[in-house]
């Protein structure tokens, strides 16, 4: 009894836990950003240098380099009653991020070829919220603490992570229609997460002491991670007057590298569980590791793009992404310790089996359309629109192993861009505007102040609530021919 009591009470704690963002394509680049330098699979006739499909490398006649970046980005993300009623979890941050450096090298051959560079930093996720809960209300049972108590509840969420990425790309014909080309990609993706959830009440005992016994627990979970990976990419790009075709396969990620350190601690006194009889417990359990191996995992994709010329300057631009499923695995896994303390051989079980770091991710579609259109002689206006669903798979909450689970969103996000290319002689200067929103009404609660009590562990029941993320970025892309 008291083993699986132990358990219960290790797993609803940790079970809170969360970590990196759960969506594919971000509104800085993707296979569907038209306006975004070299973002596509289908040949959109662009000035920049092709990252995202390598075959476009092909079409380049001139050498190039281009920098983008993101002159200012405001982010808010919004978890309404995310700690009970009144008590929502906000974050809001605002960075200055270089995006994409990149550049193209046209080789003067018999046929057509070219290579390319790209180095990509990618902000993933920054969350930061707190929240806190002060009051009287009756939290312990009547019968060892009549009345209210006086009752302190408080969480801490902290989580950014970042993905930064080196691209080596080339592109050759063919034939005079058909390009092919391949592309390798060495990611470091980097994260930082910090959990820490209290929950206290003082005990009515009948004494008027100003130090009365107190009922509760405190939970810490922190996690610094680095992992080391490689992509690889093969494209296919057919040009046929008006009409442009591009498909692009990617692997999942090769494991390279990596290494991670883990700290939690939780820490119980005087709960009193009252059914089936009453029993008072406290709690210790505790362990820092270093060296852990990491595994960060992608699916395979498979991409394709339709462009169409409808003028001399214009475009239709059509694509699509689709993302394979990726079955539970362990982030990091810890070392084979006892997490919970204790003298008895009952209630020891291996840390490994209790803080593990896990991820599931479900298969997505993305889609997005572009459009390009003339604005002047060395104008050409850009509006996109795409998708960014979730691949948060919502059954690994109900898995017994799932105890940490490392997404943050389940929500899908909408990107929409809008800017203009200002061509000259020898560059081009791109301006934009970047927007992004999400919404769900079936965001898990991480902690319910609401209804604490000695059967919740003074967590509380948690629900659903709705959620929401804005993302405002201010774009900025340089293209000097060489």
């Amino acid at each position: 009894m008291r083993k699986t009591l132990l358990t219960f009470i290790v797993c609803f704690f940790l079970s809170a836990s969360y970590a990196q963002d759960a969506n594919y394509w971000s509104n800085n680049y993707n296979a569907g950003n038209f306006f975004t330098p070299g973002a596509v699979i289908a040949s959109n006739k662009d000035s920049g240098t092709f990252f995202y499909n390598p075959a476009l490398l092909a079409y380049e006649t001139k050498s190039s380099t281009s920098i983008n970046g993101n002159l200012y980005q405001y982010q808010q993300s919004h978890i309404k009653n995310g700690a009970g009623t009144g008590l929502n979890l906000n974050s809001n941050s605002t960075n200055i991020i270089p995006l994409l450096v990149s550049g193209t090298i046209a080789l003067k051959t018999k046929k057509p070829f070219a290579i390319s560079y790209a180095l990509i930093r990618n902000p993933i996720e920054n969350f930061q919220g707190t929240q806190r809960k002060d009051t009287k209300m009756n939290v312990l049972d009547d019968s060892y603490s009549p009345g209210n108590e006086t009752y302190v509840g408080q969480i801490s969420s902290q989580n950014k992570s970042t993905q930064t990425s080196a691209f080596a790309n080339v592109g050759f014909k063919i034939s005079p229609k058909l390009a092919f080309g391949i592309s390798i990609e060495g990611q470091v993706f980097q994260q930082n997460l910090n959990e820490s959830y209290s929950s206290s009440a003082l005990i009515n005992n009948g004494s008027q002491s100003a130090f009365l016994p107190i009922a509760s627990n405190t939970v810490d979970y922190q996690v610094t991670l680095t992992h080391l990976g490689m992509k690889f990419k093969a494209g296919l790009a057919y040009n046929s007057g008006r009409h442009h075709l591009g498909l692009l396969v990617s692997t999942p990620i090769v494991h390279v590298g990596g290494s991670a350190t883990l700290y939690s601690d939780i820490r119980m006194n005087n709960l009193i569980y009252t059914s089936p009889t009453l029993d008072t417990l406290s709690l210790l359990a505790n362990t820092r590791q270093t060296g852990l191996k990491t595994s960060v995992k992608a699916p395979f994709s498979f991409a394709l793009g339709y462009a169409y010329d409808y003028n001399e300057t214009g475009q239709i631009y059509l694509s699509a992404e689709y993302f394979t499923k990726v079955s539970q695995y362990n982030v990091i896994t810890p070392h084979d310790d006892y997490f919970v303390k204790t003298d008895s051989v009952v209630g020891k079980q291996p840390t490994s089996q209790i803080i593990n770091l896990v991820n599931a991710n479900r298969p997505v579609l993305n889609f997005g359309i572009g459009i390009s259109y003339k604005l002047s002689d060395n104008i050409i206006g850009y509006t996109s629109f795409t998708s960014d669903f979730s691949f948060n798979d919502k059954t690994l909450k109900d898995k017994e192993s799932a105890l940490v689970t490392s997404t943050t969103s389940n929500w899908n996000l909408w990107h929409l861009q809008l800017g203009a290319n200002f061509k000259r002689r020898k560059f081009n200067l791109r301006p934009g505007l970047l927007l992004t929103y999400g919404h769900t009404n079936n965001y898990i609660q991480p902690i319910n102040f609401d209804n604490p009590n000695e059967q919740n562990v003074l967590m509380g029941n948690a629900g659903l609530t709705s959620a929401s993320h804005l993302s405002v970025g201010l774009m900025f892309s340089y293209i000097y021919n060489l």
